[in-house]
């Protein structure tokens, strides 16, 4: 929105020329800069930022629709969809688009419109190739989805809540640890041997129930085969 009114106001329009050919000098030296320390510049946010706003200088300087550069836009909203949440990007194209629609119909309006179509289009793209790239990227074991799908939505927050793995996971764990510490606690208390052997066989139990639990989780996350302590005995 800065770039935009920079654009539109006469006296700030000759100066985003410059101001583009600076920002592709900062992105330079900041490159430079960070390869020098050794540090990744996609995992910073000045370096996102810098290159939002040199892109947009220069696709307004060189006219917008009719930019040469138009194209890195959509590239531009492709690298935020990846770096951030999907949400950045579809605000970074929603604004886009309230901004060019202000604009429809001073050259072309069939034209001008089959751009905004474009760039609304390019969200639900931005989706898929997450997805795929989610896919890609787990099949080669380099990342972990840990989302249990589903055929149906949610019944409710809790239930939203539970198809995360590690969520399920650590909700069946609580239960056998907890009946574990009371247990014991209780053992402590108790002098009968026929009352401390039932409390001892209780504790095995959920032992192996806790085992199990863990093994399953394993399992379903990893697609390894895991050994329980009481297999190995």
């Amino acid at each position: 929105m800065g770039v935009y009114l920079l654009n539109t106001v006469s006296l700030t329009k000759p100066f985003l020329i410059p101001l583009a050919l600076a920002g592709i000098i900062g992105l330079i030296a900041y490159r430079y800069r960070q390869k020098q320390t050794g540090k990744s510049i996609h995992k910073t946010r000045n370096f996102i930022y810098l290159l939002t706003t040199t892109i947009l200088l220069l696709v307004a300087a060189t006219g917008w629709f009719f930019s040469p550069f138009f194209f890195t836009l959509y590239l531009l909203a492709l690298v935020l969809a990846f770096e951030f949440e999907s949400a950045v990007s579809i605000g970074f194209v929603a604004i886009l688009v309230v901004l060019f629609s202000l604009n429809v119909g001073e050259v072309d309006v069939a034209y001008d419109f089959l751009v905004i179509l474009s760039l609304i289009a390019f969200i639900p793209l931005t989706f898929y190739l997450r997805r795929e790239f989610i896919k890609l990227k787990e099949a080669e074991k380099e990342i972990l989805v840990l989302r249990k799908k589903s055929l149906t939505p949610p019944q409710g927050i809790v239930e939203d809540v539970l198809r995360n793995k590690v969520h399920k996971f650590s909700a069946s764990l609580r239960q056998p640890i907890n009946d574990i510490k009371q247990l014991t606690h209780h053992m402590v208390k108790h002098d009968a041997r026929t009352k401390r052997e039932q409390l001892q066989e209780r504790v095995i139990s959920c032992s192996e129930e806790a085992l199990r639990t863990l093994k399953k989780f394993e399992d379903e996350t990893t697609g390894s085969i895991s050994v329980t302590t009481k297999d190995r005995s």
